[in-house]
């Protein structure tokens, strides 16, 4: 037996703590809508249940075919977001019905952007249907609000309004045809279709070879002709396919940006936070504010600890958006009053990872991936993801873990109701050196007392 004889630091003590820290992290970087964007879409991925990287890759067909097309600058701008964010109303539309249905948000949504929502399916024999049929056609309207409260152009509001609007008149939500679908909509619906038939396919040869079939059918009917034969040309070119498969398509659409949006914004990178982890705690409906309070009790803790302002303010970050990865978790589960099977918990304990891997490749966000990738680490090793144990787990993460207990603890649970605060306290206590840092504890109760 091998016996690792490394020594290891000690856990950091109250009065350690209490000092200011020697190292700083990495400051809050300005970044672009542009940046931010293309790393959120990976989470409005895991929430309807897509391949990871489908939203990059409408975004980045919508825009080939916005420039074959020479469209105005406002319009490509709405077309370039509305790839990257336009199923950002799925979780928020869907949340409630799969919590009562019992059904996963793919069930509803599918693959594919092609399933007439009219028709009843068996695998939702036992659902409402005019409350799937509502579900569907409000992930339109709530996704463009999304954008609007990002502050995006009104261009790309537009177009994740009318996505799903078809050339025939038969689409949603308001039935428009032919020219009265905005030109942003009818490139954007175009784009979402060939991505999904592209990727129905196991490899780029095949898929090249049954394009223009598989997407000629939808000419006419739910697609602008005039657009798909546009496309069609654009998929003659061998760069048109070798960009689509790119190694590094965040890498390839930051490129293709051009003049969209290249102002940098701190400003923009919390709204971003804010509203992403407002969508995360949509999918739990019992957890509505979660990531903001926890954002708040960790920002407290943070400046409890001396710790700098630019520390404080990347904590707070990291704290709003420690549940994204819960994007990836069905509704059902994370509201399941009884407990978990093995494979649910399985599937819950995944979400950290899924929260680092949405945020490692965005600019400044490195560390912060980490904090939130380790913050249901525990001291005693009986943590998640790689049971790390004391002071191994990073002091921002056991920050947000004791914010984060106090928040779920005094907040309504499907099983029980909200806890109260002196209550929480003595929890807290109780949970002191297993779960919880044990010095973070007792500073955290003599800021709540």
């Amino acid at each position: 037996m091998v016996t690792d004889n490394t020594p290891r630091r000690p856990v950091l003590t109250l009065d350690d703590l209490a000092q200011p820290l020697t190292r700083r992290p990495e400051r809050l970087h300005a970044l672009t809508a542009a940046d931010l964007s293309i790393a959120f879409s990976l989470g409005l991925d895991l929430a309807e249940g897509k391949p990871i990287g489908h939203a990059q890759r409408v975004c980045y067909i919508a825009t080939m075919l916005a420039d074959a097309l020479d469209v105005e600058p406002q319009t490509r701008a709405g077309v370039y977001f509305g790839g990257l964010l336009h199923d950002a109303g799925v979780t928020q539309a869907a949340a409630d019905l799969c919590r009562v249905a019992g059904v996963d948000e793919d069930t509803i949504f599918g693959p594919s952007p092609l399933r007439i929502p009219d028709d009843s399916r068996a695998d939702l024999a036992f659902a409402d249907r005019s409350a799937v049929l509502e579900a569907v056609h409000q992930h339109c309207v709530l996704g463009a609000e999304t954008v609007t409260s990002l502050e995006l152009p009104d261009e790309a509001a537009a177009a994740v309004a009318t996505h799903h609007e078809n050339w025939n008149g038969g689409g949603f939500p308001h039935a428009l045809s032919g020219d009265a679908i905005p030109l942003e909509g009818r490139i954007l619906a175009i784009a979402d279709t060939a991505e999904v038939l592209i990727a129905d396919h196991p490899s780029s040869l095949a898929a090249r070879r049954r394009f223009v079939s598989a997407i000629g059918a939808y000419a006419g009917v739910q697609l602008d002709p005039a657009l798909v034969g546009q496309l069609l040309e654009l998929a003659k070119s061998d760069e048109f396919w070798l960009g689509l498969y790119s190694e590094d398509m965040a890498e390839t659409l930051t490129a293709m940006r051009g003049t969209v949006d290249t102002r940098k914004s701190r400003k923009r990178v919390m709204r971003f936070a804010e509203v992403f982890a407002d969508i995360a705690d949509a999918k739990g409906g019992h957890t509505a504010g979660h990531s903001r309070r926890t954002a708040e009790g960790a920002e407290q803790l943070g400046q409890a600890l001396s710790l700098d302002p630019g520390h404080v303010e990347m904590i707070r970050i990291a704290a709003l958006l420690h549940d994204i990865g819960l994007l990836g978790v069905p509704a059902r589960v994370m509201t399941k009053p009884d407990i978990l099977s093995v494979t649910e918990m399985q599937i819950m304990r995944q979400h950290p990872g899924s929260s680092e891997m949405v945020l490692q490749d965005l600019n400044g966000f490195e560390e912060v991936a980490q904090w939130i990738a380790r913050h249901h680490e525990r001291p005693d090793g009986k943590g998640y993801p790689e049971m790390l144990s004391g002071d191994e787990i990073p002091l921002e993460a056991r920050i947000i873990a004791v914010a984060d207990v106090f928040s779920a603890l005094t907040a309504e649970r499907p099983h029980r109701g909200p806890v109260s605060r002196k209550d929480a306290q003595q929890i807290l206590l109780g949970a002191a050196g297993t779960q919880l840092d044990p010095e973070l504890v007792r500073l955290f109760c003599t800021l709540i007392d």
